[in-house]
């Protein structure tokens, strides 16, 4: 089979995570493989150094802002790569390299579209919502199956009408593999974990203003990632006189390495789908405090807390379960239950490619 996988950005979030893994088990089971990215990163390095054999082609164009000369010129550039390859099934990922992709795969190959969340979803501009909606309805004849990684996501498609019979969702939810790792031997302090990047949506801001509020002044932050809001977070945390307590680590290659000694794993957010950072901490079996937005419903249940992005209700219960070791353990056990009944890696790539299946069926 020919499979291309087309996404905006190579560097490293749970999009490229996703994709990684795709490519990972299209290549174990001796499928043809091209990555086509905007731009290069880890992800295509990761690709390019582990799996030589697969095609990985870099379009400058392809880029996330709306241009019409860029984004012509992206439709022109994968349209003739489409042609050449004649690919079995293309894979689009992100927002924009959805948009341009089914533009580009017109009457050429049929074409899967990841949702990693709706660029009209709660939380957005109305503006911007308005926009993306409508570009989605003109794109829904362009799509052969819709993987929505998220109920949330899935029930919102449905609700603005873009899957219908001919046009049909599916819920796919991300999965991660088992890993194993040791606690040190020495843990000198409580932590707190978050994994993200320092951009929109995300709200590292307000967990380090919470954390000046905490009553119990040994507990550190770790904040794993990159991106453009990580000076100003810095200068936060030395405003607040705690920039001792809060450790700016960058981007890391394994993240639950720093899960295995985090007391709580946390995510604030303004909007999201259905975050890889937080099954991989459910996956470390620890215990989870997230913004109650997208599909993060679907991964707290009684294994944290669901929060309003409010600095005083993450003190609440932070301090919660930081007091009730038992409680921490408790929670952390459901969340490695979860993980083991429907997040794992072998859950979501089996039925990733039973869907390859059935598009493969109804193209002959």
């Amino acid at each position: 089979m020919k499979l291309v996988y087309v996404i905006t950005q190579g560097g490293w979030g749970g999009a490229q995570a996703h994709v990684f893994d795709l490519i990972s088990s299209a290549v174990q089971l001796n499928n043809q493989i091209w990555l086509i990215c905007g731009s290069t990163g880890r992800l295509t390095d990761e690709i390019m150094h582990i799996f030589p054999k697969v095609h990985v082609i870099v379009l400058d164009d392809l880029c996330r802002e709306v241009s019409f000369s860029h984004d012509l010129k992206a439709v022109m550039y994968l349209r003739r790569i489409f042609r050449r390859v004649k690919p079995d099934i293309i894979h689009l990922h992100s927002a924009k390299a959805g948009t341009i992709g089914r533009i580009a795969a017109y009457h050429i190959s049929p074409v899967i579209y990841t949702v990693h969340g709706w660029a009209f979803t709660t939380g957005v501009s109305k503006k911007r919502a308005l926009l993306a909606i409508a570009v989605e309805r003109v794109l829904q004849p362009l799509t052969a199956r819709y993987i929505c990684v998220s109920k949330f996501d899935y029930n919102l498609g449905i609700k603005k009408g873009l899957m219908n019979k001919r046009h049909p969702g599916t819920v796919i939810h991300n999965g991660v593999r088992k890993e194993v790792f040791q606690h040190s031997l020495i843990k000198k302090h409580p932590t707190i974990v978050m994994a993200a990047r320092f951009d929109v949506p995300k709200r590292q801001d307000l967990l380090i203003r919470a954390l000046e509020k905490i009553s119990d002044k040994s507990l550190h932050l770790i904040l794993l990632g990159d991106g453009p809001k990580l000076l100003a977070c810095q200068e936060l945390a030395n405003n607040l006189n705690i920039e001792n307590r809060v450790h700016f680590l960058g981007s890391v290659t394994n993240v639950r390495e720093y899960y295995a000694d985090a007391d709580i794993v946390m995510l604030i957010s303004d909007y999201e789908a259905l975050p890889i950072s937080i099954i991989e901490g459910l996956a470390s079996a620890k215990p989870i405090i997230a913004s109650n937005v997208g599909g993060i419903n679907e991964l707290i249940q009684n294994n944290g807390f669901l929060v309003a992005n409010s600095v005083n209700e993450i003190v609440q219960c932070v301090q919660l379960l930081l007091e009730n070791r038992n409680l921490r353990n408790d929670m952390g056990q459901k969340s490695f239950e979860m993980f083991q009944n429907e997040y794992t890696e072998r859950k979501m790539l089996s039925k990733t490619f039973n869907l390859y299946n059935s598009v493969m069926q109804i193209k002959r």
